[in-house]
């Protein structure tokens, strides 16, 4: 088979040789140049490993004092002794049980806790999360309040095992009992599973000393002799966060001490262990870069038929759909991931040419909706009755009223005749309504008054789609304030919160029940939930056209209005 020199196959064996040579080149240098270099690299290789795992035991020991610190200002926790003896049986049973999965959430936020417990010495309880609500043995509190660890941040040690412990109110007074004790008992498995992971096999060990405990947490207990001999030897002068490396007959121990925490961390490597990977390097350097040469080339030309020949055919599968092709299914018969590849390759195919459908059809549907809709606003009834009104005023030779009356009519009838597919600024969308209002106001001027806020300057070049305000306040006028002989108010409004504008109808009509009113929600939420079913116009359709357009966060939301009739909000996005 021939490669072309761009081929994938010869970049990933270049690339390769590459990686590799330098590396063999430089091992094969230093070990027949240097031994006492490759010594350094594997000391600062075990420098970095304690730096490591010293840097996540200070992480972690910095979040559970911050978890002490934070739950001891908690208000159900603070409180709880001073108010208790006001409070009922049940509410003190509800406390404790909120108290108690707030101290399980404490415990779940690390696995160095193995317990939390919450004293309340006025009481003589103890909340913990893995005994629950119980009663406080008198000395056990005390002892933890004696070390002293909750004025210091550091690890205190019991014979019950290693705690960091906080108290409230702080007090300089020892001997006054504090209000309660908050206290976290760390897991010793999970500190030896720490130190383990330092350990390598056969190569020594761990262990992790706090303050001036007697007793240490050791990764091997059959290394406990070593480590209790080598703790008086430990170099104390160090700069805190450095490691100081200390040398035995048998091996080396690498420290580091922590002020803040009061912990000491240190781990021990046996010299024979630690210098015979040396010691044999040199034998299979030679042998190992022969064989690794000859594997570079077969393992590229193993990866070139694995990978490089079935992306090829997903490369061709992408390319038919750019074409066009949205009926390109891949056929294979393989079960690994190249399969799964195809596979769902093949359902994404499926899924988009079902989704481009989907969304065809959802267009027709919405702009047949738009459709009924605006034909139905040019209804017979309207037009007549503002004829109605104009031969009222020309009876009673109102010329300047017709005028006006006539004007808003023409504006009115222009806007709904334009082309309805297209999207209108919000400002021009208002303007229909406010032609819409003044036409209301005239032929009931008698009885409805109108309240309209103009439209602030930066929203007016919003895109939105027509005929959204009109059904709202024709809703108004049908339903709301139809029965008002006098006194009627209907206000339009414009406010916004963030990223949303929020257009507002409402009216003082006094025929809204609550009953209707969470019909009217509950149909809201239908709407966002499954979508417009049937033919429907006035609210409902304006909520959906708007869900389609900007997305489900936004639409119409209803209430009961201060003024005591329905409350409607036009949600809109500030920018769309």
């Amino acid at each position: 088979m021939r490669f072309k020199r761009n081929s994938l196959f010869v970049k990933m064996m270049l690339m390769f040789f590459a990686l590799i040579l330098p590396l063999y080149g430089l091992s094969v240098s230093l070990t027949y140049n240097s031994s006492g270099q490759m010594r350094g690299a594997i000391e600062r290789s075990n420098e970095s490993v304690l730096l490591f795992h010293y840097a996540n035991l200070q992480f972690e020991f910095a979040r559970m004092n911050g978890l002490l610190l934070e739950y001891s200002v908690d208000g159900e926790l603070a409180d709880f002794s001073t108010v208790a003896p006001v409070l009922s049986n049940y509410e003190i049973d509800r406390r404790l049980n909120n108290i108690l999965q707030k101290l399980r959430q404490m415990q779940a936020s690390s696995p160095y806790i193995a317990d939390v417990r919450y004293y309340l010495p006025a009481l003589g309880k103890v909340v913990s999360v893995k005994e629950g609500v119980s009663d406080s043995p008198p000395g056990e509190w005390r002892e933890l309040a004696a070390t002293g660890a909750s004025l210091r941040g550091t690890v205190a040690e019991t014979g019950a095992g290693y705690f960091l412990a906080g108290s409230a109110p702080y007090s300089l007074d020892a001997s006054a009992d504090p209000n309660f004790l908050l206290v976290i008992r760390l897991s010793a498995e999970e500190l030896t599973k720490q130190l383990q992971s330092i350990q390598k096999e056969g190569e020594g060990g761990a262990y992790l000393l706090f303050g001036n405990a007697d007793r240490a947490v050791v990764s091997d207990e059959a290394l406990r002799g070593q480590f209790d001999g080598f703790r008086f030897a430990v170099d104390e002068g160090a700069a805190a966060g450095m490691v100081a490396r200390d040398e035995t007959a048998n091996g080396y121990f690498y420290s580091i001490a922590d002020p803040v925490y009061d912990f000491r961390l240190v781990s021990y490597r046996d010299k024979e262990t630690l210098l015979e990977p040396i010691r044999r390097y040199s034998f299979w350097m030679l042998l190992l870069t022969a064989v690794s040469c000859a594997l570079i080339v077969v393992f590229t030309y193993g990866i070139y038929r694995l990978i490089h020949r079935p992306l090829l055919k997903l490369i061709r599968g992408f390319r038919a759909m750019e074409r066009g092709d949205m009926m390109t299914r891949i056929e294979h018969g393989r079960g690994d991931e190249f399969g799964y590849l195809y596979g769902q390759f093949n359902q994404m195919q499926h899924r988009l040419h079902e989704l481009i459908e989907d969304n065809y059809v959802q267009r027709i549907r919405t702009q047949d909706a738009e459709l009924k809709h605006l034909q139905s606003q040019i209804a017979p009834h309207f037009l007549y009755n503002s004829l109605f009104t104009i031969k009222q005023m020309a009876e009673l030779e109102n010329t300047e009223d017709i005028k006006v009356f006539s004007d808003y009519l023409g504006a009115y009838f222009r806007f709904m005749t334009r082309d309805f597919n297209k999207e209108v600024p919000l400002g021009d969308e208002t303007e229909h309504a406010l032609v819409y209002l003044r036409i209301q106001e005239i032929r009931f001027s008698n009885r409805i008054a109108i309240e309209a806020e103009p439209l602030p300057d930066e929203f007016r070049s919003i895109r939105v789609p027509r005929i959204i305000l009109q059904p709202i306040l024709e809703n108004a006028f049908k339903h709301g304030l139809a029965n008002k002989t006098s006194g009627g108010l209907l206000r339009l409004a414009a406010g916004s919160v963030g990223r949303t504008l929020a257009l507002t109808v409402e009216d003082n009509g006094n025929g809204l029940e609550d009953e209707r009113l969470r019909q009217l929600q509950e149909r809201l939420a239908g709407i966002s939930a499954s979508g417009l079913d049937g033919e429907t116009t006035g609210l409902f359709n304006v909520h959906h056209r708007l869900r389609i357009r900007f997305g489900p966060e936004y639409g119409l939301e209803l209430s009961r209005s201060p003024l005591g009739g329905l409350r409607c909000d036009i949600r809109l996005p500030v920018r769309p």
